[in-house]
């Protein structure tokens, strides 16, 4: 009787401990999803079916260095089996002071051979991150006269994918890094930053998400909206001039990096699910607030497939894991 009662206290510490554990990592446990048939497995062709398929990666920019070249490795095997249709970045793409020139060695041992395989030389659609604008932002943007996959053509631009014949879907990126006033106030550290017109693109912003006729909008940016992260956490003036905006005009996503983790967050009684995905070369502590539907630290990148009238994300590791899946309706 004694030694089953002792068993009983050791389990329950055990269990305490982990529990705590979790907390102090900043993660929220599987238990707290919603359970999804597929999270948790590896991702293969027959994880989406037939949809529109493609990845997002952000903060990626290390050389290869830290996890990037595992990161990407992955994203290749990743991108042939799901048939990604592009790649979309949320910046940082050049840590840790940008490029200089669209000649830059950095372009072949940052993104060229890194990202070298079959299925990821299809179109690249990229944001700036306060990372990229230490640098030459221009660069970048002039990198898409050389390169057949690169398609930074602007500083913020929007597209249009038809998901099938009735359904399509708006995409959106922005330039965030002169939307804060932190960068503002450092005219050596970011040379560019206060060359921008930040009126003109929400102004721009405004308009685009105001005539958007399309099913589905999602919006891309560096910096987030909201971020449990302890790091940077919430951005104010994305707040203050960006979300309104999403709100009013009824966007599904806003997805960021900046914050080095995975994170789901959602406010409630609000349409826009916003997502960090900031884990394509280096990690960082995990935290949860309020708005938190899920957070981990793991390297990686995202998974996104739309179809007719329904859109899932999925937050894969380096093996294929999927760390997280969650899923919704347009409606």
């Amino acid at each position: 009787m004694i030694k089953k009662i002792s068993l009983l206290i050791l389990s329950v510490s055990v269990f305490i401990f982990v529990s705590c554990s979790d907390q102090k990592n900043g993660t929220v446990s599987a238990s707290t999803v919603k359970n999804d048939p597929e999270a948790f497995k590896i991702v293969s062709s027959k994880t989406f079916g037939k949809s529109f398929n493609f990845l997002i990666v952000s903060d990626w920019g290390w050389n290869g260095f830290k996890y990037q070249q595992e990161v990407a490795d992955q994203m290749e095997k990743t991108a042939d089996s799901v048939g990604a249709k592009f790649v979309a970045t949320c910046g940082d793409n050049f840590q840790v002071s940008g490029i200089a020139s669209t000649q830059d060695p950095l372009w072949m041992v940052n993104f060229e051979n890194v990202y070298k395989g079959l299925s990821l030389q299809t179109e690249w659609f990229p944001v700036l991150g306060n990372h990229d604008y230490r640098g030459s932002p221009q660069a970048e943007i002039d990198y898409s006269k050389i390169s057949r996959r690169w398609r930074l053509t602007e500083h913020y631009y929007t597209f249009v994918k038809k998901i099938n014949d009735s359904i399509s879907a708006r995409f959106i990126f922005l330039d965030t890094p002169p939307l804060v006033a932190e960068y503002q106030k450092k005219p050596i550290e970011y040379p560019e930053i206060s060359k921008q017109d930040t009126a003109k693109e929400i102004k721009w912003l405004s308009e685009v998400l105001k005539n958007s006729k399309e099913q589905w909008i999602l919006v891309f940016g560096h910096h987030p909206v909201f971020s449990a992260s302890k790091k940077h956490g919430d951005t104010p003036e994305m707040i203050k001039r960006v979300k309104p905006l999403l709100d009013k005009y009824h966007a599904q996503f806003y997805f960021c990096g900046h914050d080095h983790d995975f994170q789901h967050l959602h406010e409630k009684g609000k349409n826009v699910d916003y997502i960090v995905t900031g884990t394509g070369g280096e990690t960082r502590p995990a935290s949860s607030n309020d708005l938190s539907v899920f957070s981990k630290s793991e390297p990686g990148f995202s998974v996104v497939s739309i179809k007719a009238d329904s859109m899932r994300i999925c937050f894969v590791g380096t093996k294929g894991n999927i760390i997280y899946s969650y899923k919704r309706s347009y409606k």
